[in-house]
């Protein structure tokens, strides 16, 4: 009787060290996925500390890959870079991810991969040449730029519009037009929606060019509407001045920065288009704002209520989407 314990107790420490010395498919896919930069398209729902947590990373390092402004800078169907590798992949195919080493600049890097430089900067969002090592760049697919397209542009989406109309409009495949703005090519368009689309140096002719672009603003409601003609686009929460601190009236877009610095207050603030002036100040709308001195975030938390000392704050994502569409002279209409 103890002999046959001994043999099944000899026989179990056995099959444990097997087991352990044995790889394991968990652990090659695991290393697999180091092979190069791990894309995530973002949920509903979601936002950057969630998806830094999935992915074991920080989020400082996921808005230095992605080049974002603020941690509240994604939406749903957006892209992302979650992961890249320890060294940078040297695959010269376009329409992938570059991962900047260092001494490189983004002219060289267009050059590497045959591409126009404006073409990977607006494909990035970049407002400039500047790069950094360590970040992500994607590359715009070759077949968006045969044929002589050697630029991107925007393009409105008009009512009942699809990726197919718009695509077949510039003579692109879906799969393209929908890679080159994050979208899957199932993805349904709301009338007023940003699209960026190849260029060959030509303005095509756009219907309903001529609609009167307008945002109104509604003090009561703290709602922030924007229209094209009689037509409602978006309607987003907003905060406007405390103690009635935002004048009432009809105004223009008359300034549009990247960002704005407020000297009282030592903040800057994204996606300033400023429309009136209160004394020496320019009164607008921006994004949320953030200490100079310190990079600290403040007022995020109060959206939606009067929060500023006279400007109308959006969160950055409407934000962006706003000043991206707004031209100088939009009308703004601010009422209580």
């Amino acid at each position: 009787m103890k002999a046959m314990t001994h043999s099944r107790y000899l026989a179990f420490v056995i099959l444990v060290v097997a087991l352990l010395i044995l790889p394991t498919g968990g652990a090659q896919a695991t290393n697999a996925e180091t092979d190069g930069p791990v894309i995530h398209r973002v949920q509903t729902g979601e936002n950057l500390r969630r998806i830094a947590a999935r992915y074991g990373v920080e989020v400082e390092d996921l808005m230095r890959w992605n080049n974002l402004r603020s941690s509240d800078d994604v939406v749903a169907a957006q892209r992302l870079v979650a992961r890249v590798p320890d060294q940078p992949a040297g695959d010269e195919t376009s329409g992938g991810v570059h991962i900047v080493r260092p001494g490189e600049m983004l002219a060289g890097i267009a050059e590497r991969y045959g591409l126009p430089e404006d073409a990977i900067k607006q494909f990035n969002d970049l407002q400039s040449s500047v790069v950094f090592v360590g970040q992500a760049l994607r590359l715009p697919p070759t077949a968006l730029l045969a044929n002589g397209l050697v630029a991107t542009a925007d393009y409105v989406v008009q009512p009942e519009e699809t990726l197919a109309d718009i695509a077949r409009r510039y003579e692109i495949s879906v799969d393209d037009l929908a890679t080159l703005n994050d979208l899957s090519p199932a993805s349904f368009l709301r009338a007023g929606q940003r699209l960026i689309v190849p260029s060959t140096g030509e303005t095509p002719s756009q219907p309903r060019a001529d609609v009167q672009k307008k945002v109104i603003v509604d003090i009561s409601e703290q709602r922030c509407r924007r229209y094209e003609g009689d037509q409602l686009l978006d309607t987003w929460p907003c905060s406007t001045g405390m103690n009635n601190a935002t004048k009432t009236g009809h105004f223009q877009v008359q300034s549009k920065l990247t960002k704005a610095y407020g000297g009282t207050w030592d903040i800057w603030m994204p996606y300033w288009l400023g429309i009136y002036w209160s004394g020496g100040t320019e009164n607008g709308f921006h994004g949320i704002p953030w200490n100079a001195t310190t990079g600290r975030r403040i007022w995020a938390g109060l959206v939606g209520s009067p929060a500023t000392f006279g400007c109308v704050m959006l969160r950055d994502n409407a934000m962006k989407e706003l000043w991206n569409w707004a031209d100088i002279g939009t009308e703004v209409v601010i009422r209580r």
